[in-house]
């Protein structure tokens, strides 16, 4: 078993690897672009750019962070920031769904194209290279995660999902404090795609453990708020108030079955189905709150009021 879990915290580490020179990439082609966008601030373009953003970084958290240090030197108003927050949990999703795509001969192709296209001199084609190539490396860390499902027993894998213990509750906390720990989402959400690909776990556990992992996603926007401005601090808030009450509204069994249902019926891969439990729920959610917005931040303001310098 210690063996098993040495192997996990080995291929995150790579995962992480290749999201970072992904981000390297993508940041390097495009970041003199973002700085010359001056957006209208309103919320629909909140939820487009969190979504766009979202999708370029390859993380909620990097996007979120990145509009809170954004928001300690400009002001914008709270609709925007919360429709920014709607479209990154929105946006996180397309890294998920690279999952699905992911086939071994894609991984060779990418990474012996990524690494060519490294070693040639010119800037543009030397980040078109890092991406292809994080890519590849993404690929193989999810080979990885995929391999580690044949190294568990399986009588074990069936007396954990058995387990008097394996409630609702259990389950999303057990995601909370691993996405915690591991400081994404995204990867925890790659490896309930590697289990549920041998359908050793069933799609209403992982539900379950997805509604807690995106309440651990949070804990990395926190800190990035703590000691910024006030406008930061909220937003921050704004987004653990978010995924905690769309976890209590998606908790209860008769919202969590019609989306597991919904994805069974979408798609009759497991890991294409873990992807529309995570795109349909972020859905569900954005709607109500972008419905619901002016009495949430009404809510949110008289909680965590400014406090007099």
């Amino acid at each position: 078993m210690y063996h098993v879990i040495m192997t996990i915290f080995l291929y995150i580490g790579i995962f992480f690897f290749g999201i970072t020179l992904m981000r390297l990439g993508i940041k390097g082609l495009t970041f003199n672009h973002l700085e010359k966008i001056t957006p209208n601030l309103s919320p629909i373009n909140g939820l487009l750019l969190g979504l766009f953003m979202t999708m370029i970084l390859q993380s909620s958290s990097a996007s979120i962070a990145l509009l809170i240090t954004f928001l300690a030197t400009i002001k914008v108003s709270l609709p925007f920031a919360i429709s920014f927050l709607i479209g990154a949990n929105i946006g996180t999703t397309f890294t998920a769904q690279l999952f699905v795509w992911n086939e071994i001969h894609l991984m060779f192709l990418f990474l012996v194209t990524g690494f060519l296209m490294i070693l040639i001199s010119h800037h543009r084609i030397l980040l078109i290279g890092l991406i292809i190539f994080g890519l590849g490396v993404i690929f193989s860390a999810l080979n990885g995660f995929e391999s580690l499902v044949h190294m568990i027993p399986t009588e074990r894998i069936q007396y954990i999902v058995g387990s008097d213990y394996n409630t609702p509750f259990a389950l999303s906390v057990f995601g909370m404090i691993f996405t915690m720990i591991i400081q994404s989402s995204t990867v925890a959400t790659g490896m309930l795609m590697s289990f549920s690909h041998e359908g050793t776990i069933p799609l209403i556990q992982v539900y379950y453990v997805l509604l807690g992992a995106n309440i651990g996603t949070c804990f990395t926007v926190y800190l990035v708020s703590l000691r910024q401005p006030y406008e930061a601090r909220i937003t921050a808030y704004a987004h653990i108030w978010m995924n905690v009450l769309g976890a209590i509204i998606a908790f209860p069994l008769l919202v969590g079955q019609p989306l597991v249902e919904i994805a069974q019926w979408l798609s009759n891969i497991p890991e294409q189905q873990v992807v529309w439990i995570a795109v349909s729920y972020n859905i569900l959610v954005g709607i109500i709150f972008f419905v619901f917005m002016k009495p949430f931040i009404k809510i949110l303001t008289v909680i965590h009021r400014q406090r007099a310098n």
